[in-house]
């Protein structure tokens, strides 16, 4: 049987040098919370550290063009 193709595995890296910005808007609470806690689980995996990122928090998606250019 021929091995299966895919991606492989994942590839590691070193974000301890990294400064990193997420912007959400906060119209869905519940699914915003669960992808803000693993967006923040995977760079806390790749050596981010916690002071490097910075989140802002919009009203809607109107405003996220916006508070990405401050």
């Amino acid at each position: 049987m021929a091995p299966l193709k895919g991606p492989g595995e994942a590839r590691k890296y070193d974000g301890s040098g990294l400064r990193i910005g997420i912007i959400h808007a906060r119209w869905n609470d519940k699914i915003i919370s669960s992808l803000l806690d693993g967006a923040k689980k995977s760079l806390a995996a790749a050596g981010v550290k916690d002071e490097n990122i910075v989140i802002q928090t919009v009203p809607g998606s109107y405003e996220l063009p916006y508070a990405v250019q401050r």
